[in-house]
C-alpha cells in the first residue's frame, strides 16, 4: 500500500514538473522534449500503477472513486501526450491538463485504497466500455477546456474537433450505460441524477457545439467562455453530483 502510495505521488511530480517545463518553452524551446519525455515517464508509471491495482484486485480497477479518479487522470495525460504528437500546436495546453491530471491523482488518495467485490450487476464487459468511455470524454474536455482557454492563434480551430470528439464519446458512453442498465435491472431509463444529468450534459454540448457555427463564438473570449460550461457540467455529473443527490451509481463511490 506504501509503495502505491509512493507512486501515485511519483506520477503527480512527473506532470507537474512537465508543466513546469513547457512554461519555460518560450524561452527555451529544447525544454519541450524534456517535458514531454517527462510526462510520458509519468504516463507509463501511471499505466504500470493501474495495472498493478487489477492485478492484486483481481478485478477491472473501474470500481471505487479511489480508481475512478486514477483512471481518469491516467486518461487526462494520455489524451494530451497522444493529441499533441498529432497537432504540436497544442503542446503548451499541457501547462494546464497535467497539473490537472496530477491533482486528480492526489485527489484520489484522499478515497479508502481498499478493494471491495463487485456486485453482480457490475460483473460484465458493459461496465468496462461505459466506464472506459466515460474517461475518454473526460480526457478529451479537459484538453478541450484547456486548449480553449488558452486562445492560443493556430490552435482555436481545433476546439470544435476536441469537443466533438468529447460529446461522441459521452453520448457513447450514455448509450453503453443505457443497455447495461437494460441488462441489469431490466430498464433502459431510470430517471436517476447521475442518467439525467448525463443526459443534460449531452443537451449542453450539442448547444455550444451548435452555437460555434456562428462565426463570432469560435474564437477570442466568447469562444473560451462558453467553453467552460458543459466542462463544468460534466465534471459536477462525474464528480459532484453523488455528493448532493442519491444514485445508483454511488454504491461504492465512498467506500
Amino acid at each position: 500500500m506504501t509503495s502505491i502510495i509512493f507512486l501515485q505521488w511519483m506520477i503527480a511530480l512527473s506532470y507537474l514538473l512537465a508543466a513546469g517545463l513547457l512554461v519555460t518553452c518560450n524561452r527555451w524551446p529544447r525544454m519541450e522534449v524534456v517535458a514531454i519525455g517527462l510526462a510520458s515517464l509519468g504516463l507509463l508509471l501511471h499505466i504500470a500503477m493501474v495495472l498493478v491495482r487489477g492485478l492484486d484486485s483481481g478485478q477491472i480497477p473501474i470500481v471505487t472513486r479511489y480508481e475512478d479518479f486514477t483512471v481518469d487522470a491516467l486518461s487526462m495525460a494520455s489524451v494530451w501526450l497522444l493529441v499533441q504528437w498529432r497537432w504540436p500546436q497544442l503542446r503548451s495546453a499541457g501547462i494546464l491538463v497535467l497539473p490537472l491530471a496530477a491533482f486528480v491523482v492526489v485527489a484520489a488518495l484522499t478515497y479508502s485504497l481498499g478493494v471491495f467485490p463487485m456486485s453482480p450487476a457490475l460483473r460484465t464487459n458493459w461496465l468496462v466500455i461505459h466506464a472506459s468511455l466515460n474517461s475518454l470524454a473526460v480526457g478529451f474536455a479537459t484538453l478541450t477546456l484547456a486548449v480553449g482557454l488558452q486562445r492560443k492563434r493556430g490552435s482555436m480551430h481545433l476546439v470544435g474537433l476536441l469537443m466533438s470528439w468529447t460529446f461522441l464519446f459521452w453520448c457513447a458512453m450514455v448509450a453503453a450505460g443505457s443497455y447495461w442498465a437494460s441488462i441489469a435491472w431490466g430498464r433502459f431509463w431510470g430517471w436517476d441524477p447521475i442518467e439525467c444529468w448525463s443526459l443534460g450534459t449531452i443537451f449542453i454540448y450539442a448547444f455550444v457545439l451548435h452555437l460555434r457555427m456562428r462565426p463570432r463564438w469560435r474564437e477570442g473570449y466568447r469562444s473560451a467562455l462558453v467553453g467552460v460550461l458543459p466542462f463544468g457540467l460534466m465534471m459536477f455529473t462525474t464528480y459532484g453530483l453523488v455528493f448532493v443527490m442519491r444514485s445508483v451509481h454511488g454504491q461504492y463511490l465512498f467506500q
